[in-house]
């Protein structure tokens, strides 16, 4: 039966339980307050959880949030060579990982059935990589602005992410990327948007929305101030052959 992927919602709290396979929260949207043999915590679109063979844990969600739960046995960790993911708990969602959990969304659980054998592999490798390690905090706060640049990042969440003042977050940004914060994430909620207008059918409005901004008028803005152009053109531009 191993591995298995699926979407899932849960609506009420769940009690201790525990169980002989290796278990991968994945957040699709909303957030998650989970207990893991003791150690409390949540995550977010931004972190995912693992829990491993026979650990007792708990949780509880929002009946709106949603989940892609993969089930794998153990020996799976020591073939896919992630067994080091196992000591720790909470696991930074790396941008490749991200990308995976929003393929994992179109395609539906009747699918994911089908292709659990070969996405599986494919989740368990991208959060095998460095960014599960990452250790500063300017860092570890990039990270979460890459995995999900559609929440509701103001300049006050995003420095108290990094545990830096508003000052401090502004010449972090200035330093790395010569811009600011909030410039900066309007570049990588455009990039996300442009991802999906070529690679999705979505509505063009339920884009925006899930890439951050107000609506549909505001990412076309942002889109023509930027890079010249607007959500409906370059949709059609990625399109066309050739």
């Amino acid at each position: 039966m191993f591995p298995s992927l699926e979407l899932r919602r849960y609506e009420r709290d769940s009690p201790d339980h525990h169980h002989d396979f290796a278990q991968v929260v994945l957040p699709v949207r909303g957030r998650m307050e989970i207990d893991v043999d003791g150690r409390g915590g949540y995550i977010d679109p931004s972190v995912a959880a693992f829990v491993s063979p026979g650990s007792t844990h708990s949780q509880s969600a929002h009946a709106d949030s949603r989940f892609l739960v993969l089930d794998c046995a153990p020996s799976t960790l020591e073939t896919l060579q992630t067994a080091r993911m196992a000591k720790g708990i909470y696991v930074p969602i790396s941008p490749a990982t991200r990308r995976l959990i929003e393929f994992a969304e179109l395609t539906g659980n009747q699918q994911l059935a089908v292709g659990a054998a070969q996405l599986a592999p494919l989740l368990l490798s991208s959060m095998g990589l460095d960014a599960a390690y990452i250790s500063t905090p300017i860092e570890q706060l990039i990270a979460r602005l890459r995995a999900n640049p559609g929440a509701a990042w103001s300049n006050e969440r995003m420095a108290k992410a990094a545990n830096m003042s508003l000052s401090q977050l502004h010449q972090r940004f200035g330093q790395l990327f010569a811009t600011s914060p909030q410039a900066w994430l309007t570049h990588l909620r455009i990039e996300q948007a442009q991802r999906w207008l070529q690679g999705t059918s979505l509505p063009i409005a339920e884009i925006a929305l899930r890439t951050g901004f107000s609506d549909q008028a505001a990412l076309t803005r942002a889109m023509q101030r930027v890079s010249a152009t607007t959500p409906a053109a370059y949709r059609k531009m990625q399109q066309q052959p050739g």
